[in-house]
């Protein structure tokens, strides 16, 4: 019988013991690119985000102003920028300017049945069909003698309707009117309702080209009475036909009346 075999320990081959080697001249290297910015080779470059981010703000930037001059030039057909205009140039006095976006003449024949209204409220009821027809032929007559304060009273009115817009940059008040003011377009004509110091105004605007609007009537009630004093002088004319009137309807609502005082009087002289 054979004895077990033993193992022993001196017959085994000795272990080997790992080791760390440090590469020196590497790590060196490694510190010399990194100290001037450089990449060593081998190491595959890092790739910079900042280029990227900027070239998208960069694109949403240049779309943002290519649709805003875009959207402006747009906006240049609207009511809201030519009435901006009338606004500018009333704060600036700048006659030339205003006459460019208003016509006076045309605002004042839209003045004659706001007039005519106006005396008829002043007569009452005296003011028959036959003495309207007279005063509705005499007002036309009249405009051209109160063009001028038309003119110069609208002026001064939008420049007092707007002193908040005095020194503001003309595109925010041209972005902000219509915020302010009721504008309704009908195709090539709008209507703009504004209110200011306790006083309505109506503005009519018509198209009078692809990218300009005028202000070619105003509705104005104390405007209206004004022009009415400013022309009573003209009026008495019509005082002597008025009183023909007012006699011929009070025959005809209470016949017999004045002939009756007439017999009286004659009585009395006898």
């Amino acid at each position: 019988m054979s004895a077990p075999v033993q193992n022993n320990p001196q017959s085994a081959p000795p272990q080997r013991r790992s080791r760390i080697v440090i590469n020196l001249e590497r790590a060196r290297e490694m510190m010399h690119f990194h100290h001037h910015g450089q990449q060593p080779y081998g190491v595959a470059p890092k790739r910079k985000k900042w280029p990227i981010v900027l070239g998208i703000i960069g694109v949403i930037i240049i779309g943002l102003v290519v649709g805003g001059l875009f959207y402006w030039q747009h906006y240049k057909t609207k009511p809201a920028y030519s009435l901006a205009l009338v606004i500018d140039a009333a704060q600036r006095n700048d006659a030339a300017a205003f006459d460019e976006v208003v016509d006076t003449d045309q605002i004042a024949q839209s003045f004659a049945p706001q007039m005519l209204d106006e005396a008829s409220t002043r007569f009452g009821s005296a003011m028959t069909p036959a003495m309207r027809q007279r005063v509705e032929a005499l007002i036309p007559t009249l405009l051209p003698k109160v063009r001028d304060t038309i003119h110069a009273e609208v002026m001064k009115q939008v420049k007092d309707a707007t002193t908040r817009a005095q020194g503001k940059p003309f595109f925010l008040v041209a972005l902000y009117l219509p915020y302010v003011v009721d504008i309704k377009q009908n195709n090539d004509t709008a209507t703009v309702s504004a209110k200011a110091n306790d006083r309505q105004m109506e503005l009519t605007m018509q198209r009078s080209a692809p990218q300009r609007w005028k202000i070619v009537g105003v509705k104005d009630s104390v405007l209206a009475k004004n022009l009415v004093d400013s022309v009573a002088g003209d009026l008495p004319a019509l005082t002597p036909n008025l009183a023909d009137e007012v006699r011929k309807q009070i025959d005809k609502r209470l016949p017999g009346i004045l002939s009756g005082s007439e017999d009286k009087g004659k009585k009395k002289h006898r």
